[in-house]
């Protein structure tokens, strides 16, 4: 598993998202305007709150889209928690990773200009040592 190294802005969301929601951020990765927070298993839904109520005040003090992601230790389910969309099977060999996916799911998975999977790659990157995601 890499180690991430945060700056003061980092420190200063997690601890916002924390303070917020009560929920430990494993880690989190700050983008232009979306935040991913990984949160430990079972607690995302503490984090998004009762109709979302809690996870939209991080937003509002933020001013960025948050994601929030429950880790697993097994790689294939912090996939399936990753993914936003039906995965039809995920390949590991190595440090790669094929994430196969219906072809009408595939712009859910990447995203405008490839941010969605971009920030996969980095989640995966940071917290399993994974090298290269594809999609396919």
């Amino acid at each position: 598993m890499a180690t991430a190294t945060y700056d003061t802005e980092m420190i200063r969301n997690i601890n916002l998202f924390e303070s917020i929601t009560d929920v430990e951020a494993r880690d989190a990765i700050i983008k232009e305007d979306e935040a991913y927070f990984i949160v430990p298993e079972g607690k995302a839904g503490m984090a998004i709150g009762k109709g979302g109520k809690v996870v939209q005040k991080v937003q509002e003090k933020l001013g960025k889209d948050i994601k929030i992601y429950e880790y697993s230790d097994n790689l294939g389910k912090f996939i399936n928690n990753l993914v936003p969309a039906d995965i039809r099977g995920v390949d590991i060999d190595g440090d790669t990773v094929r994430i196969d996916v219906p072809r009408n799911n595939k712009g859910r998975v990447v995203g405008k200009d490839g941010q969605k999977i971009d920030a996969i790659r980095e989640i995966l990157q940071r917290t399993h040592g994974v090298k290269e995601v594809k999609v396919e």
